[in-house]
């Protein structure tokens, strides 16, 4: 589920988010979750809709560290037993 928010962009930054500015903006803010620690690789891969890997591959696309810690680790571990 979506919660609407409204946010005003400053006219220069508009030719840099491309034709669909909302799902630019949500790319880039999950980018920076997840630089910050604050969401998982899974999580962000859930969030933009997107599996696992392409995930990986949008993240070494935009130059991002693929940190691997525990979190990820303990959700490998989930998945891996789920069965999914």
């Amino acid at each position: 589920m979506t919660k609407p928010i409204k946010i005003e962009i400053p006219p220069e930054l508009l030719p840099y988010l491309d034709d669909d500015p909302e799902k630019k903006v949500t790319i880039l803010l999950v980018f920076e979750l997840y630089r910050e620690k604050k969401i998982s690789l899974r999580q962000a891969a859930d969030i933009l809709k997107v599996n696992y890997r392409e995930m990986e591959e949008l993240l070494e696309k935009n130059e991002i560290y693929l940190g691997f810690g525990k979190l990820e680790l303990e959700e490998e571990f989930q998945y891996g037993y789920s069965g999914k």
